[in-house]
């Protein structure tokens, strides 16, 4: 736990810097007068061992004497300073530059408020199960909000691997979300990858285009549970149900073998809602809800955990909408002509980086078993009409 004093910036300054007080010799300061303004309070209250620790760990990195650290530390506002705290604690010292300038974040929260550029527009945040599920049971709407000027925040948790773990399969699949949110934002060009440690203690792979900040995908990477929930003995057969039926204490990520448990989760998805404050959430229906019966176990594994969060007050109720998985397809078609072929085609982009569903326009994409249906359906339940 940080212990807060409430020091003067001299004193920060001091602290840091290792420099001694005044001697007796030296001239005492003027006494006050009507006309001498007051001390002011120091932008922070940063204790001085912990501007030493962040001076201690990242000052070389960075290429930063510790004088000139310390300074920007000392004159740094609150949630910049807290911010500069964790980074140095949790091996992201390269952060710290950028969030000691940043003035528009009230408190810290999560590293996710400093890493990411304010968002201009609404922010909506979609948790996912697959790298596909988005373009499947979330569109039109993530499309229609990005070209309204949203941001748009999107977390998958498994590496949709198929049992394959680590693997050409996986990887691909990476590309093909990329070019999808590619083909929905109008651009071509590279994507950056960086490693984020959240304040749950959770790493994900955060990936952006490198010339637009509306988008963000973050990767977990646990393990796919398929679609029995038990399967995939390579993968140790690790499922998202299991975890949550209290069977397997925790998940291991399959690039890095971090450890995830239900706990880490459930304060992970918090941390993205209050890190990115959306004005709309989507993700899956949670398994209580009728409408989930015969879905992925992935799928509803996911939509039990957001509903979880939600219900705890992570989010608003009125933000909040859960999509209708693989049931879907019982329900009328509701999406057609444009729409449908927008849709079909964004999907297709994705599919020609997936070989199990082997499709690469809209045509074919439509005309594959289930995948054809599904496309022509979009059905999103509001909090407020969630059965229970």
């Amino acid at each position: 736990m940080v212990r807060w004093r409430v020091l003067s910036a001299a004193t920060v300054m001091v602290a840091a810097l290792g420099i001694g007080g005044c001697t007796a010799s030296e001239p005492l300061p003027p006494a006050p007068n009507s006309e001498t303004a007051l001390p002011t309070a120091p932008p922070n209250s940063l204790a001085a061992e912990d501007v030493r620790t962040v001076v201690d760990r990242c000052a070389t990195g960075l290429g930063l004497d510790a004088a000139s650290l310390g300074a920007q530390l000392s004159a740094a506002s609150q949630p910049a300073a807290e911010a500069a705290l964790f980074f140095a604690t949790s091996n992201q010292c390269a952060d710290i530059p950028a969030s000691l300038s940043r003035t528009d974040v009230s408190s810290f929260i999560s590293p996710l408020s400093f890493v990411e550029q304010p968002c201009e527009g609404r922010s909506v945040v979609s948790f996912w199960a697959h790298y596909d599920d988005d373009l499947i049971f979330g569109n039109p709407v993530i499309d229609d909000e990005l070209a309204g000027g949203a941001c748009v925040r999107t977390f998958f948790f498994t590496y949709s691997d198929a049992g394959e773990g680590e693997s050409t399969y996986a990887s691909e699949r990476e590309k093909g979300i990329r070019a999808a949110y590619d083909a929905m934002l109008g651009r071509s060009g590279a994507w950056v990858d960086r490693s984020v440690t959240l304040v749950s203690g959770m790493t994900v792979t955060m990936t952006k285009p490198s010339d637009d900040d509306r988008v963000s995908l973050l990767f977990l990477r646990l393990p796919d549970g398929g679609l029995s929930g038990t399967t995939f003995i390579y993968t140790g057969q690790q499922t998202l149900e299991k975890l949550l039926s209290g069977e397997l204490p925790s998940l291991r990520t399959i690039d890095a073998g971090r450890s995830v448990s239900v706990s880490t989760l459930e304060k992970s998805i918090a941390e993205i809602l209050a890190g990115y404050a959306p004005e709309r959430v989507l993700t899956h229906l949670p398994k209580e809800a009728p409408d989930s019966a015969g879905d992925h176990p992935d799928h509803s594994s996911v939509g039990t955990l957001v509903a979880s969060a939600v219900d705890a007050g992570a989010a608003g109720g009125a933000q909040v909408e859960y999509a209708v998985g693989y049931p879907s397809a019982e329900r009328p078609a509701n999406i057609a002509a444009t729409e449908l072929e927008r849709k079909a085609s964004l999907f297709a982009v994705y599919a020609a980086h997936d070989p199990v569903i082997g499709c690469s326009s809209a045509q074919t994409c439509l005309a594959r078993a289930h995948f054809g249906d599904w496309l022509q359906r979009e059905y999103l339940i509001a909090q407020a009409d969630l059965p229970r």
